[in-house]
C-alpha cells in the first residue's frame, strides 16, 4: 500500500474527533455552512474565506436553538463573549484535525482559510445529506447527449470523459431518489407506530420534490426520452475509422490513468467508454427508473392507506380510543388486566337470545311493475361497426417488439436496410417505423446489429434516416 493511500496520519490522524463531542451537530452544521459559503449555489467567489467570516458562520450556527443546546453549557450564563470563545475554539479544533488550513491569498498575499481536500469532500457529503436544500439534477441525460455530440464534432477526448461522468450521475441520481423514498417509508412506519401521520414529509414531497423536480425528470427529461439519441451517437463513434480511433485512444491513455486496468489485451479506450456509457444508460432505463417508480408508488399507496385509516378510525391522541390505548400502554401488568376487565364490561352491550318459533314469518316481496310498455333494446349494426372501428384504431398503434422482430426474422437476407422495409401497406409501414427500436431492445440486441447510414429516404408515409440492420450469428 502506498503512503498516499494512508489517510489517518499527520494532520488527519484524528480527523473525525470534532464530530464525536457533545457539540457534533453544531460542528456538522458549521461544516455545511462553510461548504455552502465556498462551493454552494450562493457562493461569493470574489470574497476570500477569512478568519472573521468563519467565526461569523460559527456564531450564526450556535444562534439557532437546535444547535445551541449542545454547543453551549446551560449551567453558565451565555453572552456574546462566550459565543465568540466557542467559535474560536471550534475553529482551532477544525484546523488542528485537518478540516481547515491556512492559505495565502495569491492576489493580495493576505492570510486566509480554506477547506482541505478531505474537509471539502466530507463537508460536501454533509451538505448533500441536508434534504432541505436538494439540488435539481434532471439535466444529466441531456448533458451526456450534448457531450457525445460535441465529441463527434470536435474530436475532443474530454467530451467523451464528460459523457461518461454524466451517465454515471444519471444512475446515481436515480439511486439517491430510490433511497429517499425508502427513508420516507421508514419514517412513515415509525410515525404510524406512534399513532401519528407524517403529513409534513408527504406535503414536502408533493410540493417541493415531486412538483418541482421529479415530475420533470419522469416526463420531460425521462431517461427513456434521450436513450435512442445517445445510442445513435455511440454507434456513430464506434463506426469511426481505425486510425482516428487509435489517435483518441492514445490521448485517453495519456490523460486518464484509471483506464489502464480496464484496457487489458490492447482494448480500445474509446470503445470501452462507449460500452460503459451504454451500459449505464441501459441500467438507468431498465433497472433504476422502474425501481424509482415502484418505490414512489409504494410510498403514496402506503400513505393514502394510513390516511384513510386515520380518517375512518380516528386514532388521535385525544380521541376515546387513543386515550384508552395510552392508558393500557402506560399501566403495569396488573393494571392492564384491570383496564381490560373494565373495558370489557363497558363494551359488553350485546345480548344473545333465542327468538320464539312463532315470531318468525316469511313475507314475499312483490315486484313493482313499471307502468308502460317495456322497450326492447336492440344493438344497431352501425353502432356495432363504430365500436369495432374504435377498438381497431386503439390497437392499430400498439406494436409489439416481439412481433416486429418476428417479421424481421422472416426476411432471409443477412443485411436489411430500413428503406427496403418501407411499403404502402399500413402494417408494413408500422413495422419499418419500429424496426430500429425493436432491434435495439434488450431482446433485439441478441439478433441484430444496428448502424446508422448517412442517407435519408422518403416514402409516401414518412421521411427518415436510413439504417442498416445486420443479422448476428446465433450463439
Amino acid at each position: 500500500m502506498s503512503a498516499s493511500a494512508i489517510f489517518f496520519q499527520g494532520a488527519t490522524e484524528h480527523f473525525f474527533r470534532p464530530l464525536t463531542w457533545q457539540d457534533r451537530e453544531a460542528c456538522a452544521a458549521v461544516l455545511r455552512g462553510l461548504h455552502e459559503r465556498v462551493h454552494g449555489p450562493e457562493a461569493d467567489y470574489a470574497q476570500a474565506l477569512t478568519r472573521d467570516l468563519v467565526l461569523d458562520i460559527c456564531m450564526g450556527v450556535i444562534a439557532q436553538p437546535a444547535y445551541r443546546e449542545g454547543a453551549l453549557s446551560t449551567a453558565q450564563t451565555v453572552n456574546a463573549e462566550a459565543e465568540r470563545g466557542y467559535a474560536l475554539n471550534l475553529l482551532r479544533e477544525l484546523k488542528a484535525h485537518g478540516w481547515v488550513e491556512d492559505y495565502k491569498d495569491p492576489i493580495d498575499l493576505q492570510p486566509v482559510l480554506k477547506l482541505t481536500r478531505a474537509g471539502k469532500a466530507f463537508a460536501e457529503t454533509f451538505a448533500e445529506l441536508d434534504n432541505t436544500r436538494h439540488k435539481t439534477r434532471q439535466r444529466n441525460m441531456r448533458s451526456a447527449r450534448k457531450a457525445l455530440q460535441a465529441f463527434l464534432d470536435n474530436h475532443d477526448e474530454d467530451e467523451l470523459l464528460d459523457a461518461h461522468d454524466y451517465a454515471s450521475r444519471v444512475v446515481q441520481d436515480l439511486q439517491d431518489d430510490i433511497e429517499y423514498f425508502r427513508a420516507l417509508m421508514q419514517s412513515l412506519t415509525r410515525e404510524a407506530l406512534m399513532h401519528k401521520l407524517a403529513w409534513d414529509e408527504f406535503n414536502d414531497f408533493l410540493e417541493r420534490r415531486f412538483g418541482k423536480e421529479m415530475s420533470v425528470r419522469l416526463v420531460a427529461d425521462s431517461v427513456d426520452r434521450h436513450r435512442s439519441q445517445i445510442i445513435e451517437l455511440l454507434d456513430q463513434i464506434r463506426a469511426w475509422p481505425l486510425e482516428q480511433r487509435e489517435r483518441i485512444d492514445a490521448a485517453l491513455r495519456q490523460r486518464v490513468d484509471w483506464l489502464e486496468p480496464m484496457l487489458v489485451g490492447g482494448r480500445s479506450a474509446t470503445l470501452w467508454l462507449c460500452q460503459r456509457v451504454e451500459a449505464l444508460i441501459d441500467a438507468a432505463c431498465e433497472l433504476k427508473l422502474p425501481m424509482l417508480r415502484s418505490e414512489m408508488h409504494n410510498y403514496v399507496r402506503r400513505f393514502t392507506s394510513l390516511l384513510r385509516q386515520a380518517l375512518s378510525l380516528d386514532y388521535g391522541a385525544e380521541s376515546p380510543m387513543g386515550l384508552t390505548l395510552a392508558g393500557i400502554k402506560a399501566a403495569d401488568a396488573a393494571g392492564k388486566e384491570d383496564w381490560l376487565e373494565l373495558l370489557g364490561q363497558r363494551l359488553a352491550t350485546t345480548e344473545l337470545r333465542l327468538l320464539p318459533v312463532g315470531g318468525l314469518r316469511w313475507t314475499q316481496r312483490e315486484r313493482q311493475q313499471v307502468e308502460g310498455d317495456e322497450t326492447e333494446w336492440q344493438i344497431r349494426e352501425d353502432s356495432r361497426l363504430e365500436a369495432a372501428m374504435r377498438r381497431a384504431e386503439a390497437e392499430a398503434f400498439v406494436v409489439s417488439e416481439e412481433r416486429v422482430l418476428g417479421q424481421l426474422g422472416k426476411a432471409g437476407a443477412v443485411s436489411l436496410r430500413l428503406s427496403d422495409l418501407a411499403s404502402q401497406r399500413a402494417d408494413e409501414v408500422l413495422t419499418s417505423l419500429h424496426a430500429v427500436g425493436a432491434a435495439r431492445s434488450l431482446l433485439g440486441r441478441e439478433r441484430w446489429q444496428v448502424s446508422k447510414l448517412g442517407e435519408r429516404f422518403e416514402t409516401a408515409s414518412f421521411i427518415a434516416d436510413d439504417y442498416e440492420l445486420r443479422r448476428l450469428p446465433k450463439r
